[in-house]
């Protein structure tokens, strides 16, 4: 029989939805972020956006602070300066319901 693959972590943004958003559009790969996880130390990993769902459906393309983000990812410069979002493993209690990554609506 042979080895079935470990499924990708899921993750949930705790902090930095509109990052995630303006790296999604951007095209990004992967994307810098702090997990945290209950009775470990906070660590920086690199996640790619189909890992990650997000408590928001939507976000406003027009928010000053998203524009802020948009035009920061626009250019490696720009990416280097951000700072990573905050992750926690998908289904950590407190957890508000959420959405994947890739079904965040930017509202006009």
């Amino acid at each position: 029989m042979p080895d079935t693959p470990a499924p990708t972590p899921q993750y949930y943004i705790a902090n930095g939805v509109r990052r995630s958003v303006a790296a999604r559009e951007a095209g990004l790969q992967m994307i810098p972020a702090i997990l945290k996880e209950t009775g470990k130390r906070d660590r920086l990993v690199y996640v790619s956006p189909g890992q990650l769902h997000s408590p928001k459906a939507s976000i406003s393309a027009s928010d000053p602070r998203y524009q802020s983000v948009r035009q920061g990812m626009a250019t490696p410069a720009g990416r280097v300066g951000m700072p990573p979002i905050e992750i926690e493993p998908l289904g950590a209690p407190g957890q508000s319901a959420s959405v994947p990554l890739s079904d965040v609506k930017l509202d006009p």
